[in-house]
């Protein structure tokens, strides 16, 4: 099993060296998105709302890399340049979820606010259904 996660892993470098520069800060920012949605389940998980606070920060900025459609644009793959009105509504979604959550963890109402994660997930998957063609 470990043999097989290092070959794993040594392709996935091997891909990501061989991509181009925009498709390299994609993954980056798609790395970073997921990162901090980690982190906000772990801080549910385990009720440390810092963490959670965190993950939203970081899911934030992610995001705003995407609040531009000439960025979002030249992010999609070829023959999915027509989606980006799409991607673009999906970023506003995370942007106002994200808010929404800060809002309710300032309220004390943690459930609420796990449902406006929610959303954030519904967001993201509705784009990568979109542009992956799931």
């Amino acid at each position: 099993m470990k043999r097989f996660m290092l070959i794993l892993a040594s392709l996935g470098f091997i891909s990501f060296l061989n991509a181009s520069e925009v498709e390299k800060n994609n993954a980056m920012v798609m790395l970073n998105m997921e990162n901090g949605l980690a982190n906000i389940q772990k801080g549910f998980l385990y009720n440390n709302m810092k963490l959670v606070q965190d993950g939203i920060e970081q899911v934030e900025n992610e995001n705003s890399t995407y609040a531009n459609h000439n960025t979002i644009k030249a992010f999609l793959p070829e023959g999915k340049k027509q989606m980006e009105n799409l991607a673009f509504i999906s970023s506003k979604r995370i942007e106002n979820a994200a808010k929404e959550m800060k809002y309710y963890l300032s309220a004390q109402q943690p459930r609420k606010a796990f449902s406006a994660f929610s959303d954030i997930v519904n967001a993201c998957t509705d784009c990568h259904t979109l542009v992956r063609g799931w």
